[in-house]
């Protein structure tokens, strides 16, 4: 039996089992037997029965005395019972809607049973309790030497005696199963060999063995990706880009025109990104900030020290509202400088030069943007993915900035930088986040990039003070706006739907709107705002709320990044048990941007205690990257990263990216291996287990 055998050619399956198995995703030996166990039962502690009570999870060992089934009383259920008795006491086992049992418990013979006693009005049941053969000499079910019964994930159909009567089979017969880490790796980290690690994991002699084999298990899973990372790093170190001189005496000036200090953070990552610049290797860097944590600086930092060696830079956006913004808050910083700005999305063609916010309507105007912009006239462009078409084509793209890189997909930041690549010469890429990372998820995730963390606050900026709100405390909270509207100041309320669903059961837009300005704020002007707006309509709502016509703005998460009013001082969030912490730390971002104290609502639709206890880590920091870490160990990276950042970690089943020791012992390993064998020529099964899972996330 080879691992790429087919189920369909073990024995022991009917076509039925088979179809459970393809549609399980478990179609070779190989998927059964890397398909583990979520818990185990545990035979090891046998009390007898006539020590057995109510309530108690047991194990008793114990001979079938009679078997029946039957149909329940007034119910559609059917009923397996088994009478038992090992010479002390006796107890009946019930399994309901599993007739067929009646074909593997049979009458006679001794088994291991593990479940919970329950006392029914017909005495005391075991209700579904697991089972195993208690002889040694025959294939038990749980096996002659493991005393703990493995419980797989399955189906409707496919029962857990035939998935682990399939992966023992597997297991003793297969033939090619081989490790493919090397005896030094092994050595270094005390790790299990391979087939000792499936062995325990599935069928562990004692409890602790399967802990030993899950963290092999779970190393592999993260080499894999720290490997395949490290090959895309030294595969981009050869790499060639133009090399960028630092120039001095634009940059100082330029910061010495902004109307800010700027924080230590954005002075350390902008003279990494300058540095970056002036190598032959392209930059590869994130640019991973807190929320106001000032990125937008560093990136206009860089894109002045690209200027002033006479080049272009791209800024890219995930949504013409952050593009926009970026136009905006570029073209007030570069203002004294004379550096020539234009914003190229959809919806908006525009240019600011002398001091001049122009826009450039029609064909024609349009036409000539593209031919200054491919002319060099322009100095930065800022656009959406609208940047990537054809037509736009640069003259000396040698920086590309990429915010929320998270939202767009690899191919997209490629061809940005396609635009860029002259004469063997790539251009260099910074990416920007307003998520905050955990180190442990950056390293796993994001290894074959260079890092750069904000963490500190432009000086002046105010904490923000937060508030999980009951039911009962709705008015009080509502108080509380309404003094802010009052005093002059502004607010956001943010719901998780554009439209209502009963099926949710969450607070929409369009509900929240209608009862804003009929219920709890008549007296002043509402807006809404989400994405299904024509570009158009959008900026007008985001103007009249700049303005301060509109004190209140109800919106979807499209407000998440991008939106900088610092007149508005509170955020109200409807629903707030339905967003991550991480996103909810977005949400409050978009106020505390002023001089006045600032203030955030969270409206949970569910007031539970889990709920509470989630939700009053806002209330205790406003760190993102304690919130981050938090996120993370509740639920998982794909609500820090997105889809496309953490799909590739979907394929983790056993390894945690918050596990920072094991990511930094896979990284140290990895490292230890490609120095001496960059294209794993001397470990092919090594290279083999990489194989093309692991897609090559940042190779930009």
């Amino acid at each position: 039996m080879k691992l790429s055998d087919s189920v369909s050619s073990l024995r022991g399956t009917n076509s039925k089992q088979r179809a459970i198995l393809e549609v399980m995703g478990l179609t070779t030996v190989r998927d059964l037997i890397f398909h583990f166990p979520f818990r185990y039962e545990d035979f090891s502690v046998r009390i007898p029965l006539s020590r057995v009570e109510a309530g108690m999870d047991v194990t008793v060992v114990a001979k079938v005395e009679r078997l029946a089934s039957r149909r329940a009383f007034r119910r559609r259920l059917s009923l397996t019972e088994a009478f038992l008795s090992d010479g002390q006491g006796t107890i009946a086992a019930v399994w309901f809607n599993q007739p067929y049992l009646s074909k593997y418990v049979r009458v006679g013979e001794t088994y291991r049973f593990a479940g919970k006693a329950v006392q029914t009005k017909y005495g005391l049941r075991l209700h579904n309790p697991v089972y195993g053969r208690e002889s040694l000499g025959e294939a038990a079910t749980i096996g002659p030497v493991s005393p703990f019964l493995p419980i797989y994930p399955s189906s409707a159909g496919l029962t857990q005696f035939v998935l682990r009567k399939l992966i023992r089979g597997c297991l003793s017969s297969v033939v090619d199963l081989r490790d493919h880490l090397p005896e030094g790796i092994l050595d270094d980290y005390s790790l299990m060999s391979l087939p000792d690690a499936l062995r325990s994991v599935h069928f562990p002699e004692i409890i602790d063995e399967q802990l030993s084999a899950r963290r092999r298990l779970a190393f592999d899973e993260l080499l894999r990706i720290q490997l395949a990372m490290g090959r895309t790093r030294r595969y981009r170190e050869n790499r060639r880009a133009k090399t960028v001189p630092f120039g001095r005496e634009a940059v100082l000036s330029f910061v010495e025109s902004l109307p800010f200090k700027l924080t230590d953070d954005q002075r350390r990552a902008a003279w990494e990104a300058i540095r970056d610049m002036e190598k032959e290797t392209p930059m590869n860097r994130l640019l991973d900030g807190d929320v106001g944590s000032g990125k937008t600086a560093v990136a206009a930092l860089a894109a002045m020290n690209a200027a002033a060696a006479g080049h272009q830079t791209a800024i890219m956006a995930p949504t013409e509202i952050l593009a926009l913004q970026h136009y905006r808050t570029l073209s007030a910083m570069y203002a004294a400088s004379g550096l020539k700005v234009a914003l190229w999305t959809n919806s908006y063609h525009r240019t600011f030069a002398d001091n001049e916010d122009r826009e450039r309507r029609g064909k024609a105007e349009s036409a000539a943007l593209l031919s200054e912009i491919a002319s060099s006239e322009i100095d930065v462009v800022v656009g959406t993915q609208a940047l990537v078409e054809p037509s736009v084509r640069f003259a000396s793209l040698v920086l590309v900035v990429v915010d929320e890189q998270h939202r767009f997909g690899v191919r997209i930041r490629q061809l940005l930088c396609d635009k860029g690549s002259i004469d063997g010469l790539e251009p260099h890429l910074l990416t920007m986040t307003a998520t905050p990372i955990p180190r442990s998820l950056a390293l796993a995730v994001y290894g074959d990039l260079d890092l750069s963390v904000l963490k500190e606050k432009p000086i002046g900026r105010q904490s923000i003070k937060t508030k999980v709100v009951s039911p009962r405390g709705r008015k009080a909270a509502y108080d509380s706006v309404r003094h802010e509207l009052e005093s002059g100041r502004q607010a956001f309320v943010v719901c998780p739907l554009i439209e209502s669903s009963d099926m949710l059961g969450v607070t929409s837009v369009t509900e929240e709107y209608d009862r804003l300005i009929e219920e709890v704020f008549p007296d002043f002007k509402v807006g809404q705002l989400h994405g299904r707006l024509p570009a158009a309509e959008k900026e007008e709502i985001m103007q009249r709320f700049r303005s301060g016509e509109i004190k209140v703005l109800v919106a979807t998460s499209v407000i998440e990044v991008g939106v900088d009013v610092p007149n508005a001082t509170v955020m109200c969030i409807e629903g707030a048990d339905r967003f991550g912490l991480a996103q909810l730390h977005q949400f409050r971002g978009r106020v505390g941007r002023g001089e006045h104290q600032s203030y955030c609502f969270l409206f949970p639709v569910n007031y539970g205690v889990a709920v509470r206890e989630r939700l009053s880590a806002m209330e205790a920091t406003d760190d993102g990257f304690v919130l981050a870490e938090k996120d993370l160990a509740l639920r998982g990276p794909g609500d820090l990263l997105g889809v496309e950042q953490s799909g590739h970690l979907s394929d983790l089943r056993l390894a945690s990216v918050a596990d920072m020791d094991l990511v930094r012992d896979t990284r140290a390993a990895a490292q230890s291996i490609l120095e001496i064998d960059p294209e794993l020529d001397d470990h092919p099964a090594l290279r083999e287990f990489i194989g093309e899972s692991v897609r090559e996330a940042h190779l930009e």
